[in-house]
């Protein structure tokens, strides 16, 4: 039997807080090489920044309305799904 147990949640948080914040410092490097703020190329990293934390939020809040098992399993299989990690259990 899995066991399901709170670091499965740890684990995907804190993967999807290292892709945002690679998100973040990439456009950040974008506009110390001297990338137009206004420009297509940032508009679209703020947009795909926004989505993707706004989705986040989202995934984060459903978590309220299932249980501790629930919610550890659907992150293991999230990042199964998502190549963040392999099948370890």
């Amino acid at each position: 039997m899995k066991k399901w147990t709170d670091e499965w949640f740890e684990i995907w948080y804190q993967d999807k807080q290292c892709i945002l914040d690679t998100m973040v410092r990439n456009m950040t490097a974008d506009l110390e090489c001297g990338y137009d703020y206004f420009g297509n190329c940032i508009t679209k990293q703020r947009e795909e920044i926004a989505a993707y934390k706004e989705k986040f939020d989202a995934e984060v809040m459903s978590f309220a309305e299932k249980s501790d098992t629930e919610r550890n399993k659907w992150c293991y299989y999230d990042m199964l799904r998502r190549g963040a990690i392999d099948a370890l259990i």
